[in-house]
């Protein structure tokens, strides 16, 4: 069997056959789970290296879709994450306003030091997370995603109130589903 990098179980919970190893594959990269640290005096935070291994060695940092929040992105998904917006079309005044600004807070080529830590920098970190010292860093399927501690906490509180109607999407679109 191919190594995806993931454990797998044994007994009625290993892979059964190519099905399951492509499954295994397709999610061996994603981001996931949750970590509290803090920003240094610098504004460097510590990867935890579950997720800078996926991370690759050079990476952007940029805004997240609704600048809530700072992302790493694998430099490939940050290129086709602007490429996605750019064939929306050059000639519409909000995509380029906002274009404009995700640009400005886009940063090529960066990487973790010796320790593990990346420097945020400082026009992204002054505009997303203020002076804020306390974050989560996450994992976000295709990024990494870092919030000022507060928001993560108001913002999962949010959740939880609106889970219920949360659900019920969810259980419309799998019915959708079974219909095709």
């Amino acid at each position: 069997m191919a190594d995806t990098g993931l454990q797998t179980a044994a007994g009625p919970f290993a892979p059964s056959g190519p099905e399951d190893e492509a499954l295994l594959a397709k999610y061996s990269g994603t981001f996931i789970g949750t970590y509290y640290h803090t920003l240094d005096n610098k504004g460097r935070i510590i990867i935890p290296n579950g997720l800078r291994e996926s991370l690759g060695e050079k990476f952007c940092v940029g805004p997240s879709f609704d600048f809530a929040s700072i992302a790493l992105y694998p430099t490939l998904v940050w290129a086709r994450l602007r490429e996605r917006y750019a064939k929306l079309g050059s000639f519409d005044r909000s995509l380029n306003r906002f274009l404009e600004q995700f640009d400005a807070l886009s940063y090529r080529d960066q990487e973790c030091d010796s320790q593990g830590r990346v420097l945020l920098p400082t026009r992204i970190r002054q505009k997303i997370l203020g002076e804020e010292k306390e974050v989560e860093i996450a994992g976000a399927t295709d990024h990494i995603r870092i919030v000022a501690r507060t928001d993560s906490d108001d913002q999962f509180e949010s959740f939880k109130k609106d889970l219920p109607d949360i659900l019920d999407a969810i259980g419309r679109l799998s019915l959708a589903q079974e219909e095709r």
